[in-house]
Order: structure tokens, then C-alpha cells, then sequence
């Protein structure tokens, strides 16, 4: 169908075409354990949760170039991170935490979720 419609197009003009393969956005369950789980580090730490926020894109993620007021600035942002990029995103968290700061992170499926997600849902 594409073929077809592109033989039907006006030799004359010019266009532009663009093709992007389909990635799922983060989902918001996944956004939810993020943020339990920044709730337990800054209660643990003692940390802020924007500070901690800031401070894993700072460690995790690469500079996104956006452009304000015709200037070209580079951001570290989860906003637009597809599901797959946001898991491993995730992923380096939990590991830092365990490593790091000797933080269990529990996944949804752990036992202790239960547990631990109604601990940290109030503190939210």
C-alpha cells in the first residue's frame, strides 16, 4: 500500500517521509515503583527524593539535546524513556542500592511486595 501510494505522489514536490518503529512508554506501574522505591532510599538515606531523583539520571541516563529559545540545551530526563529503557533504567537503580547502599529494591512479583509497597505507599 505504501508502494502504491508513494508511484500516486507529484513528481514536482518535495516530501518528506519517516518511519519509526512503535516503542511502548513507560507504564504507570513501572512509574509507581520508581517512586516507591525513591521513597525508600530517601528514607533510608536520609536524602531527598528530587535530590535522589536528580542524582540517579545524573549516574544512569545519557544528555537529551532540546532546544529552548533557539538554544540548544542538554537535559537528563525519564520522561521520555520507552518501557524497555525505563526497565533498565530501574534495573541500575536496584543494583546501585544493593550494592551501594545495602538497600533491598523488591520487585512486584518478590514476596515481600506486599509488605514493603504499603509501608512505602504511605510515606509517598
Amino acid at each position: 500500500m505504501i508502494i502504491a501510494y508513494i508511484k500516486r505522489l507529484e513528481i514536482k514536490k518535495t516530501y518528506t517521509v519517516e518511519i519509526k518503529q512503535k516503542r511502548t512508554i513507560r507504564s504507570l506501574p513501572q512509574n509507581r515503583l520508581y517512586w516507591l522505591w525513591i521513597t525508600c532510599i530517601e528514607a533510608e538515606t536520609g536524602n531527598n527524593r528530587i535530590d535522589l531523583h536528580e542524582y540517579f539520571k545524573s549516574m544512569f541516563l545519557i544528555d537529551e539535546k532540546i532546544c529552548i529559545f533557539n538554544t540548544e540545551i542538554n537535559v537528563k530526563t525519564t520522561t521520555h524513556l520507552d518501557a524497555k529503557k525505563f526497565t533498565e533504567y530501574l534495573e541500575k537503580i536496584q543494583i546501585f542500592a544493593s550494592t551501594e547502599l545495602s538497600i533491598t529494591l523488591p520487585d512486584p512479583e518478590d514476596l515481600r511486595w506486599g509488605e514493603f509497597e504499603s509501608y512505602y505507599t504511605e510515606k509517598l
